[in-house]
Parts: structure tokens; C-alpha cells; sequence
């Protein structure tokens, strides 16, 4: 095998004839002659075969010979250079295993930044580098947030459809990175793309982001989904009435729709389980909000819970941080009371169960 082929102070003819020998020298199948047609028929001849570096070579080799790749078509002129362009995008976005994923990650990310901004392909690059960030795991190298996403495409904005195709990439990604709350705010960025016109063609959209913001154990805030305008066109349907019940209702309201709907929620691939742990979440914060003080009996009663099972039910609400603590103190110290209560019961109980033992009341 060849050694790592260097592709410094050459011209591009050059440059392209090294690579040309270097990915031959792997197997590829390729010639070394250059191309009468010029740079551009090198280059599209080796950005076919470039994958036999994942093959073959070393991960420096491989990191060098994309490097390369990148450095040669950044100097082609725009509107020659796109199919190059988006064909070396799909390469990269095939690349084998962690290693050369993220290798291939760095290759779109110097290939994004080189482009100028006014570049409507950078929008291309920019959605490669989002599937191979999904493949490595590694979105929070690639995105941030929604604010900073737009200002990466201010001078040349995407088309809706485009920005509609990208956000979804991108929640599926956030959504498989555990960022429940960054893909929320994707999902909600991409229903607001749609107007009052073209809403009803939002619906897959819009059921998908209520699913999402459903079964996501960390997402507590429903209420502006409702307010969405593809949201509003599900008005009527099942799947609206029990978002509906998430955002105003409580368990008891949740119980009553799925003995009615069972199948439906099933097919929606919520989990009754988790769905309940959540109502009785967000039932408690409504408690929290008209009541100033919450007893043990009620919380009992209105979250269908045994005694044994309100205290760490309480600990668990102030995980969320969703409720403050004033409201949930005189909760703890009825439970802590309960608590004595309870054993000096079972221990009496204990003691009287004994034949020999007399008890004496005051």
C-alpha cells in the first residue's frame, strides 16, 4: 500500500494527478493519467472513487486525501462545481463506522465554511453535514440553536421547502440525541412555516410534533401548540382532542379518553404508562396554581396515588423544577407527619397482636 499521498504548493492539475495515483494505488479504479477535458472531469473522477480511501487507508491518509478534495473544488468556479459538490456530499455521507464519520464531518464542515455565504449550495452541505452528524452523534458540533441556524443562511436564505426538509432532519436528529427540548423548538420552527393557506398540508407535520411533545418526559409547555396554525387544523380530531387534555385537563380526564380511545393512543406509539406518570405531573402543577397550600389527602385523591407513594411522587415534581418549592413545603411536612403517624400505628398494631401484652389508654 502506498504511503499517505502530500498534495502541497502543486498546481490543481497536479494536485489532481496525486490523487488520481494515490486512490489507484488503493484498488480504486481509476487511471492516473489526467483528464483532457480539464479539472473538473478529475475531479468528478475522483470524487467517484474517493470511497476507497474508507476502504483502504489510514484515517490521516483519509482525513488528507478529503481535505484535498475539498481545497481543489473550492477553487472551481460556483456554477461548474455543484454536481462536484453534492456528489462528494453523498460519499461523505456513507462513510463506514464513528472514526470516519467524524472525519467526513470535519471534511463538509471546512467545505461549508469555505463556500461563501452567499452560496445557495451551502444549504446542500449544511443538510450532509446534518445526516453524518446523526450517524456520529454529533449534532452539538454542527448545530446550536434556531437563531443561530438562520444566521448561517442570511445572505442567501433557503427556499420554505427547503427549510421544511432541513428542520425535520433536524429534530429527528435532536430527538435521537436526547435534546427533547431543542428538537420542540425545531418541530414548532417548522409548523410556523406554514400559512393559514397551506396549513392542511402541515397535518403529518403537526401530528408528528404533538407526538413528540407527548411522549417526551421533559416537555411540560403545551400550550403554544395549540396556538400553531397546523395545529388548530386538527381541531376535531382525536389527536387534537388529546393534546387538549394534556394542556387543560387532568388525570381523570386523561383516563377517561384513553378507556375510550385505547387503540388510538396505542397507535400513536405513546406509552399509557408514561402518559399517566405526565398527567399526573401536569395535574399537580395545575394544583400548584390554584392552591396555595396542597394536603396529603389531595394529593392523593387527585392524582390517584396510595399514601406510600406521595412522597416520592413530590420529589419527583421538584426534579422537573416546573413547580417551585413554597408550594410543595406544606405537602412535605404533612408527609413527614403521615409518615410518624403510620408507624406508631404498625407498631401499636405489632405490640396489641401479642397475647400477653395489655395496653392502657389516657
Amino acid at each position: 500500500m502506498q504511503g499517505p499521498a502530500v498534495f502541497m504548493d502543486l498546481p490543481l492539475e497536479d494536485q489532481a494527478q496525486e490523487l488520481r495515483a494515490y486512490l489507484k494505488g488503493l484498488g480504486a479504479e481509476i487511471s492516473e493519467e489526467k483528464s483532457p477535458k480539464g479539472i473538473e472531469d478529475d475531479l468528478h473522477k475522483i470524487i467517484g472513487v474517493c470511497d476507497a480511501c474508507f476502504r483502504e487507508g489510514h484515517e490521516q491518509e483519509v482525513e488528507e486525501v478529503l481535505n484535498d478534495i475539498v481545497s481543489i473544488m473550492v477553487l472551481i468556479p460556483l456554477e461548474r462545481a455543484e454536481n462536484l459538490i453534492l456528489a462528494f456530499c453523498e460519499k461523505l455521507t456513507k462513510a463506514p463506522g464513528f472514526s470516519l464519520g467524524f472525519i467526513s464531518l470535519r471534511a463538509l464542515w471546512l467545505l461549508f465554511q469555505s463556500l461563501d455565504e452567499r452560496s445557495s449550495m451551502r444549504y446542500h452541505i449544511y443538510y450532509h453535514l446534518v445526516q453524518v452528524a446523526k450517524q456520529t452523534d454529533q449534532v452539538k458540533a454542527v448545530y446550536k440553536d434556531v437563531d443561530n441556524l438562520k444566521a448561517q443562511f442570511a445572505l442567501c436564505p433557503p427556499s420554505n421547502e427547503q427549510m421544511q426538509k432541513l428542520y425535520r432532519l433536524l429534530h429527528d436528529v435532536l430527538v435521537k440525541g436526547n435534546q427533547s427540548e431543542q428538537a420542540a423548538k425545531v418541530m414548532i420552527e417548522l409548523l410556523g412555516t406554514y400559512t393559514t393557506e397551506n396549513a392542511s398540508y402541515a397535518r403529518e407535520d403537526a401530528i408528528r410534533c404533538i407526538i413528540a411533545a407527548l411522549a417526551d418526559p421533559n416537555t411540560f409547555l403545551l400550550d403554544p401548540l395549540l396556538a400553531l396554525k397546523p395545529v388548530r387544523f386538527l381541531e376535531g380530531e382525536l389527536i387534537h382532542d388529546l393534546l387538549s387534555v394534556f394542556v387543560s385537563e387532568n388525570l381523570t380526564s386523561y383516563m377517561t379518553f384513553y378507556k375510550s380511545h385505547k387503540e388510538f393512543v396505542q397507535s400513536l406509539g405513546l406509552n399509557h404508562e408514561q402518559n399517566m406518570k405526565k398527567m399526573r405531573l401536569l395535574s399537580f402543577m395545575q394544583l400548584a396554581e390554584s392552591h396555595p397550600e396542597i394536603s396529603f389527602e389531595m394529593v392523593q385523591e387527585e392524582l390517584q396515588i396510595e399514601a406510600n407513594e406521595v412522597e416520592s411522587f413530590i420529589i419527583e415534581v421538584l426534579k422537573t423544577n416546573c413547580v417551585s418549592c413554597p408550594h410543595v413545603k406544606f405537602v412535605i411536612v404533612v408527609i413527614r407527619f403521615q409518615e410518624i403517624a403510620n408507624l406508631a400505628n404498625k407498631l401499636y398494631r405489632e405490640i396489641t397482636s401479642y397475647k400477653n401484652v395489655k395496653t392502657y389508654t389516657t
